[in-house]
């Protein structure tokens, strides 16, 4: 596959659209399609002009305001409707309307379809398919011909499945998409499917997978190798059920695995970055497993693993997370070992080689807090607090004195619930602080009063925002006496930057605050506050 390019087409903004709980706006999809050019991808498809009103605005809008600099645009229908011409028919004037350069056709292909779903005959669908092509082609449009359900018709009959194709190519189609609109094929059946097709035409062919067997992309890597140049996908791998081929995974491979040409002005350097940004835009939180874009891409946690990576990263990795605009992370946990910390250290910016008896003392340490239930995996900043605490530098703002919390609540009426904090502790210049704090809850009330005490000490506090709070119970056959885990993300508004820290205690309340004194200690060495010496 060296050399070779391969058209990505992708359909986030229509095929991925209809994931369950996804629903984009005009202004999403706009953001979205300039994001997918950025990435490079050689087709973006807008959706069903005519069939859906916010396609038809969109498709309007993009019209007049976006100008790509690597895609072209398509637009997506379906073929006439029987007993009509395709120059009069509604469905396929819309598609000329959108003012696309390019027109994606859907057409059945499995004459099981064809007779029990559009109640046609098998002859009657091809005259669809060839009058529908050929009416827009002479419109001067690109057409692509999506053979809908193809690979189960082809099984099922594959003279009736290579006619409707055969119909599109020789009415002027540029490219015969074969569908495995199920989702059930596996990459065997594609390759030797694929092949065979590739035998009885010239057209270019394509390949659009879906994952319900979890082969979308395999199956996508396998079309190509058999012959089709055009893959159609979506973005993280969105669609309905299981989702669609993940294009960024399909790029990926192609590109960094095959040598072939497959997104645009080294988008793929990007892929992270604009994985996440749709991710913002989707309202759907990136999957941190997701293969070469996730968060844990590249994690690793095992000691063995660290001792290898500290000789030559590539001994565990399948290759340089910096072309898809990755990174590398160590993950500090129980299965740490010296060579773990040492390479985690070196991450936060501590030089730890040579420091024998150190290492060992972290190394300790950490197994035995995750003992007692903590982690470090997903809490760096909870990390860095501890090993600058062995390192001496542990910085400190305020000592607390107490705090308490009290928790009134009427049984049956939850609304009139009310808890308050008072923490009393001495900052800056060890002046005592007294407040109280409400809120809604225990943990709420508690934030509060912290922040009340040390924010007129420390203002910078005023930016950091909890934005995420997780318990976990470490033990739940010890009922309401089991260990009690939180993790809190926080964000300094100013300046983007994230940071989680961890806190274990015998109840919740006692585990926030754990994890929040040391987010704001965190927040506040980060924002270059001299912590009291």
């Amino acid at each position: 596959m060296a050399g070779l390019t391969v058209e990505i087409y992708d359909t986030t903004l229509r095929d991925g659209a209809q994931q369950e709980g996804m629903n984009l706006s005009v202004a999403d999809k706009m953001a979205i399609a300039a994001l997918l050019d950025e990435l490079g991808v050689g087709v973006i498809e807008g959706g069903w002009p005519g069939a859906v009103p916010k396609d038809t605005d969109f498709f309007s809008l993009v019209a007049k305001e976006l100008t790509f600099k690597n895609a072209q645009f398509a637009a997506f229908g379906m073929t006439r409707r029987a007993g009509t011409s395709a120059g009069s028919d509604p469905q396929v004037r819309a598609l000329l309307d959108s003012e696309a350069p390019i027109i994606t056709l859907v057409a059945k292909s499995d004459v099981r379809h064809v007779e029990r779903a559009l109640r046609v005959s098998g002859d009657e669908n091809l005259a669809m398919i060839s009058e529908t092509v050929a009416f827009l082609v002479g419109e001067g449009h690109r057409v692509l011909l999506d053979a809908e359900h193809f690979f189960d018709g082809y099984r099922y009959d594959c003279e009736y499945a290579v006619r409707a194709l055969l119909a599109g190519a020789e009415a002027g189609a540029s490219t015969l998409v074969l569908c495995d609109t199920n989702g059930g094929m596996l990459p065997d059946e594609v390759d030797r499917i694929v092949t065979e097709v590739a035998a009885r035409t010239t057209t270019t062919l394509g390949i659009h997978a879906h994952n319900d067997s979890g082969c979308a992309v395999a199956n996508s890597m396998a079309a190509v190798a058999a012959g089709a140049l055009h893959v159609q996908g979506c973005v993280n791998g969105y669609g309905e059920r299981t989702g669609n081929a993940d294009l960024i995974a399909v790029a990926a491979n192609l590109e960094l695995k095959r040598g072939a040409i497959a997104l645009k002005s080294g988008g793929l350097r990007e892929s992270t970055r604009l994985s996440h940004a749709i991710s913002e835009i989707t309202n759907i939180a990136p999957f941190p497993r997701q293969p070469y874009v996730g968060a844990s891409a590249f994690a690793h946690k095992a000691g063995l693993h660290a001792s290898a990576i500290k000789v030559d990263p590539d001994l565990y990795q399948h290759t340089d997370p910096a072309g898809v605009g990755n990174d590398m992370r160590m993950l500090v946990s129980e299965m740490a070992g010296r060579a773990s910390i040492e390479l985690k250290g070196k991450e936060l910016g501590f030089d730890l080689a040579g420091q024998g008896e150190l290492l060992t003392r972290v190394t300790e340490r950490v197994k035995n807090a995750e003992a007692q239930g903590y982690t470090f995996d997903a809490a760096d900043a909870s990390f860095e607090l501890l090993l600058r605490s062995e390192l001496g530098e542990a910085p400190r703002y305020w000592t607390v004195e107490n705090w308490a919390v009290n928790v009134a609540s009427t049984p049956g009426d939850p609304k009139n619930a009310n808890a308050e904090a008072v923490v009393k502790l001495r900052a800056g210049g060890e002046q005592r602080i007294l407040t109280v704090g409400e809120g809604n809850g225990p943990v709420n009330a508690l934030d509060h009063a912290l922040r009340q005490a040390v924010s007129t000490v420390y203002p910078e506090i005023g930016r950091f925002d909890l934005v995420d709070f997780k318990v976990r119970i470490m033990d739940a056959s010890h009922g309401t006496d089991a260990v009690t885990r939180v993790l809190i993300t926080t964000v300094d508004t100013e300046t983007g930057r994230s940071w989680r820290t961890v806190g274990v205690g015998p109840n919740v309340i006692e585990a926030s605050w754990e994890a929040l004194t040391d987010a704001l200690f965190y927040g506040l060495l980060k924002a270059d506050v001299v912590p009291i010496p």
